[in-house]
């Protein structure tokens, strides 16, 4: 999964490893992880969604990844992008 978004005049991308559960965005070409493959949690978790915080300048971005009950490696993954408190992309991915 990959997602885009432009805030600020900057652009953010999130990529998530449906393989290896990493879970990374890069902006002005430098990558950070908000979840890494090495962390057992990040495989078996017993909550249904998670919540992910990134602050960009003065903005604050929330990811909320939210998985199905069952098959959740096998199934698509809800993920909802706030800016500010306010949704601006929702989509279905691996």
């Amino acid at each position: 999964m990959k997602v885009n978004l432009e805030i600020n005049n900057q652009t953010i991308e999130f990529e998530r490893n449906w393989f290896t559960g990493s879970f990374t965005y890069t902006t002005n070409g430098v990558r950070k992880t908000l979840d890494s493959a090495l962390n057992p949690f990040t495989h078996f978790s017993v909550q249904l969604s998670r919540a992910y915080e990134v602050q960009i300048g003065e903005s604050v971005i929330t990811v909320i990844k939210t998985r199905p009950l069952f098959f959740a490696g096998l199934r698509t993954h809800n993920y909802k992008f706030y800016v500010d408190k306010n949704l601006v992309k929702e989509l279905d991915a691996m």
